[in-house]
């Protein structure tokens, strides 16, 4: 089983979940309120995917 934190705030996460992809293997996931500034910033510079 995998438990996903956060890794800004350590807090872990269960459904609702900010998670970046680069690099092929580097991932790393978010809580929505540490979240929220990082995707405003991929929204308004439309680095944003739907996967």
């Amino acid at each position: 089983m995998h438990v996903r934190k956060c890794d800004i705030c350590k807090k872990e996460v269960d459904k609702d979940i900010i998670q970046t992809v680069y690099s092929f293997h580097v991932r790393k996931d978010f809580c929505l309120k540490c979240g929220k500034p990082i995707f405003d910033f991929l929204k308004e510079n439309k680095l944003l995917t739907n996967e």
